[in-house]
């Protein structure tokens, strides 16, 4: 059994987990169980679900339990392209005014990346920060960091299917070199090459898992109307 003391520690541990896909879509959380697991009342579970809920994770029906929600294609698509149009503007008006400190942080975060991805056993959670970092340097840099918590904060449909991408398609040395050409772009301060370098990586997932989005993993997702 696992001793948390806080509804917040315990919600940290089912969001990873939930994000990761350790639980899978559509999964059913039963209230006994984590209250076994966590060593925890049922007031205090029933706190965390009502969290997980409220960011989209989970879906509570009275009467009938709680249910991990399966991913909105269109909300993930819909996100993919606000994300590309807003990251893409922001490198626009960073690149010409990024410092040579700002340039070396991108580099080692760049290197970061790639040094957790040479691993025999990647780490796909410590992976998935890497790459948020890499990406969050030009938002802060930008003075738009309450921007991107806004992109980052509307995740439970997009991070899942990041993971998914990452976790499945063995497409690391394809966001590594995506992200060596964005690198590459802001130290030429190529401006015209921002937008459809993100599109590129940003729609990566996308193209890579191809059929299996209806196929293989068709289950991880709510069904086409």
């Amino acid at each position: 059994m696992e001793q948390y003391k806080t509804d917040s520690e315990i919600y940290a541990v089912l969001e990873r987990e939930i994000i990761d896909l350790t639980i899978r879509p559509g999964s059913s959380l039963s209230e006994n169980p984590l209250c076994a697991r966590f060593g925890a009342p049922r007031t205090l579970i029933r706190v965390v679900l009502q969290k997980l809920q409220e960011n989209g994770l989970v879906k509570i029906v009275p009467y009938k339990g709680t249910t991990v929600t399966r991913l909105n294609r269109r909300i993930v698509d819909e996100l993919i392209y606000e994300r590309t149009a807003v990251e893409a503007r922001v490198l626009r008006d960073f690149s010409p005014r990024c410092t040579p400190e700002q340039r070396a942080l991108i580099r080692r975060r760049v290197e970061a990346y790639e040094a957790l991805a040479a691993m025999e056993s990647p780490d796909y959670n410590k992976l998935y920060e890497a790459d948020r970092a890499l990406h969050g340097t030009w938002f802060a840099a930008m003075d738009k960091m309450y921007l991107w918590s806004t992109l980052q904060n509307a995740h439970a449909d997009y991070s899942r299917f990041r993971m998914l991408d990452t976790m499945t398609t063995g497409g690391l040395a394809e966001v590594i070199a995506d992200h060596r050409n964005l690198m590459n772009a802001i130290e030429r301060c190529d401006l015209a090459a921002f937008e459809p370098l993100v599109e590129r990586h940003l729609y990566g997932g996308i193209r890579r898992l191809g059929s299996k989005l209806t196929e293989e993993y068709a289950d991880y997702f709510e069904p086409e109307k």
